[in-house]
């Protein structure tokens, strides 16, 4: 127990630090950069992230999976198809974010669609899954933690004005793009690289998708309202609600190692004692939903005094809409971890899947509505009713499923 509380804590603190790091540097950029090309950036920011959930595509937690069940015929194959799967993932990402371009002004010049792309392509090929499933999560995040300070120097150092919007993002994206290539020549060197055929890559990109569903279908959403108010609002409320964006994304992708952890343990006990294996899935998601509820209800409290601190007295109104976008927190972090550990154990994909995709186009459609007038309060509050709901739809799930299933 105490090593696996060991990876995990390493494992959540790399996910913290790769999409935290923007924040970092936030209150130098806010002030150094100002309202519009703060914008800019948090706008090529959230559209790069978003990018990079699709050419992801769940490959980091099917691999993890692959992996954990030692069957040296799959393993040989898994970089090639992640590789693969994932390059193909990212043309398709390229042809679409050339068409979406010409609908946002902020990203109508080829530097930001360039930019775009680069973050994508740093954040959707993270070599995280290797390091997970090797059990290397302290050196992940000492590889995470040297990246985000090498950016920050180098903010430092090179940003001095409105102009520089764009060096900023590069600045971020190189040490990623690094440490991206260097941990899949660990992997290589540990797994091999077996060429997979055609079919294959086929067949593992469709099983990638389900996986799609639970980790990059999610995580849109956030990143989706920087851009609807990028679109229908102005770029004072770009700026507000994407420094909420940065540290509420990253709370909830540190979600993503503590499945990657827990899984393979969970699927392994719920071979031999599936009451076992129900009984600690409600134990992690319990703990985990409660130690969220606690940091959140915290920063909810000190948002009227951390925020203005932070990006300077001309932007302490953002603090509201901080505190607004705070509330989502536990209920989305819960629901990933119930539905990734849990629900996947139990074999209830569908469900979990149709919940999500149907969640995520609700509030695509309302956060569009919303943005023009209500801003980012008004989307993060949306947000916030939506996710609860998602939450209470998943432990009624997990309640039928225990009951009819794992039960003594």
């Amino acid at each position: 127990m105490p090593r696996l509380s060991s990876h995990l804590a390493f494992a959540s603190i790399s996910q913290l630090l790769r999409y935290a790091a923007p924040l970092l540097v936030y209150p130098y950029l806010t002030r150094t950069l100002g309202i519009d090309a703060m914008g800019y950036f948090s706008t090529v920011m959230a559209v790069g992230l978003m990018c990079s959930a699709f050419v992801e595509f769940g490959y980091g937690l099917m691999s993890v999976r692959e992996l954990a069940s030692g069957d040296r015929h799959v393993t040989g194959a898994v970089l090639s198809e992640l590789c693969l799967g994932r390059s193909v993932m990212f043309l398709l990402v390229a042809a679409g974010l050339a068409i979406i371009c010409h609908y946002v002004d902020l990203l109508a010049d080829s530097g930001a669609y360039v930019a775009a792309l680069a973050i994508g392509l740093a954040y959707g090929f993270s070599a995280s899954w290797y390091y997970i499933a090797a059990e290397r999560p302290r050196t992940l995040a000492g590889i995470d933690l040297s990246c985000s300070l090498t950016s920050f120097a180098l903010i430092l150092a090179l940003v001095r004005g409105p102009a520089d919007a764009l060096l900023a993002l590069w600045l971020f994206v190189i040490p990623l793009l690094a440490a991206a290539l260097y941990g899949h020549l660990l992997a290589r060197r540990r797994y091999g690289f077996r060429l997979t055929s055609p079919s294959a890559l086929l067949a593992s990109l469709a099983l990638s998708l389900r996986f799609f569903f639970f980790t990059g279908f999610p995580s849109l959403t956030n990143r989706w309202s920087v851009v609807a108010l990028a679109i229908w609002s102005d770029p004072l409320q770009v700026v507000y609600f994407a420094a909420g964006e940065k540290l509420t994304t990253a709370a909830i992708n540190t979600t993503v190692p503590l499945t990657r952890v827990l899984l393979p343990r969970i699927g392994r006990l719920m071979a031999g004692d599936p009451g076992a294996a129900y009984r600690d899935i409600r134990r992690y998601v319990i703990g985990i939903g409660g130690f969220y509820l606690c940091a959140s209800a915290v920063t909810i409290a000190l948002a009227g005094i951390s925020y203005p601190i932070m990006f300077g007295a001309n932007l302490a109104e953002g603090s509201r809409i901080f505190a607004a976008q705070m509330l989502m927190v536990p209920f989305a972090a819960s629901s990933r971890v119930l539905v990734q550990v849990g629900l996947t154990s139990l074999r209830k994909e569908g469900f979990c899947a149709l919940v999500f995709i149907a969640s995520t186009l609700l509030y695509l459609l309302v956060s569009a509505l919303i943005a023009p007038t209500g801003g980012g309060i008004g989307i993060a509050l949306a947000r916030a009713a939506i996710e609860m709901i998602v939450l209470l739809l998943f432990v009624r799930a997990f309640i039928q499923a225990g009951h009819s299933r794992v039960r003594p």
